[in-house]
């Protein structure tokens, strides 16, 4: 019995000690548990003070984007923008452009967005549609300053052709799609077979109708290039400041609009308005012009330097320019009197891709990325940055340094 009371004894003191150590163990815990509790919550709000800042709230650097001669290529059109950043997705009425992200970005379109390929109407429609996302969305230019604007639509030769009424380069397809869906519209299309040559001419001259009235004086897409229109612009920081034209502005066009280059050499406040005199020449001369296209003697509605062979829409010379032909002086003055980097030019097809010349100081941009030219490169011109390179950008997101 004795040794039963002290077994007994002995087993309770220890599961006492036990009890007493598992009690010390847990009131441990708890301690050690509420202390992490409490130095998670400093750490956090000392985080919070000094967090590092995440990629979304650096203040982004200035960043131009080029997108050369669409030539009705809706496709690669969308493709590119996705793939530079400007927009959110590809495909869809309701593509996004990405404010947040691109704050300080300004795209440039060089013209040349219709003729050609099958989708003028829609990419024109489209490009729109993405600049007055940013109107709509609160762009801090001054939406009656044309020049300033974060998407700038220059005009190309094919967008002076609409307004001309030059038809030779509308895709026939286009046309086509026109008509049936002007005939649809109005429940016409089933007197007309489309699957009939005389069917099919028919819708396409429903369909030319249709174009014409378009781009005609009173319509959105008329009064786009005509009252706002620009021939030029520029846009960028540090050395991706770049002036943007379609087939280039020369001296001599200067001198044609009565602007005298000397009045702005030595004056850099004075050299930043001479974009906004260009186009506002441009715009003065262009409002309000419907030809019919049966005339020759029509065109001379516009100046020379509008409608020539050589003027800013039309002119080869700038991708021929050299020392020895005298042409890389005049890129080398252009440049300078508009106080950029370079001048940045599309019209003229680069079959190898976007290359420059003239030591840099003009680079070309038009690399025939409609399908109605094969597709050959489909790139944009990006350059990021007051230290930025001119750089061209596929429709992957590839980008090479242009040379």
């Amino acid at each position: 019995r004795k040794r039963n009371a002290t077994t007994t004894t002995t087993t309770t003191t220890t599961r006492s000690r036990r009890s007493r150590r598992t009690k010390t163990t847990t009131t441990g815990r708890r301690d050690v548990v509420a202390v992490a509790v409490v130095l998670a919550f400093f750490l956090s709000l000392l985080c919070l003070s000094v967090r590092p800042t995440r990629r979304n709230d650096h203040p982004r650097e200035a960043k131009v984007i080029a997108i050369g001669d669409v030539h009705g290529d809706e496709d690669v059109l969308r493709r590119l923008l996705f793939a530079t950043g400007a927009t959110d997705k590809v495909f869809g009425d309701d593509v996004k452009w990405m404010r947040e992200r691109n704050e300080k970005v300004v795209l440039v379109q060089t013209g040349d967005v219709v003729d050609r390929g099958k989708d003028s109407i829609g990419s024109f429609k489209f490009i729109r549609d993405i600049r007055e996302q940013t109107l709509a969305n609160g762009d801090d230019r001054d939406e009656d300053d044309i020049d300033e604007r974060q998407v700038r639509l220059l005009v190309g030769n094919h967008e002076l052709m609409a307004i001309q009424a030059d038809y030779r380069f509308i895709a026939k397809e286009e046309l086509l799609a026109l008509g049936e869906t002007h005939m649809e519209k109005y429940g016409e299309q089933e007197k007309i077979h489309p699957d009939s040559t005389i069917g099919t001419k028919a819708l396409q001259k429903v369909g030319l109708l249709k174009w014409k009235k378009i781009f005609g004086p009173e319509e959105p897409f008329g009064k786009e290039i005509r009252e706002f229109g620009s021939v030029i612009t520029t846009a960028g920081e540090g050395n991706c400041k770049s002036a943007f034209a379609h087939a280039g502005v020369l001296p001599e066009h200067l001198r044609e609009m009565k602007i005298r280059s000397e009045d702005y050499e030595n004056d850099d406040k004075r050299k930043s308005t001479l974009v906004k005199v260009i186009n506002e020449h441009y715009r003065n001369s262009s409002k309000g012009v419907q030809m019919s296209g049966n005339s020759w003697q029509e065109r001379r509605q516009l100046p020379s330097w509008i409608n020539g062979g050589n003027g800013v829409f039309w002119t080869r010379e700038p991708p021929d320019a050299s020392e020895t032909n005298g042409g890389g002086e005049k890129i080398k003055k252009i440049v300078d009197l508009l106080g950029v980097e370079r001048m940045v030019i599309g019209h003229t097809v680069q079959w190898q891709g976007m290359n420059s010349i003239c030591d840099g100081k003009l680079v070309l941009i038009d690399s025939g990325m409609s399908y109605a030219y094969g597709g050959r490169q489909r790139e944009a011109f990006v350059c990021e940055g007051v230290n930025g390179v001119p750089m061209a950008v596929d429709v992957n997101g590839k980008s090479r340094r242009i040379v």
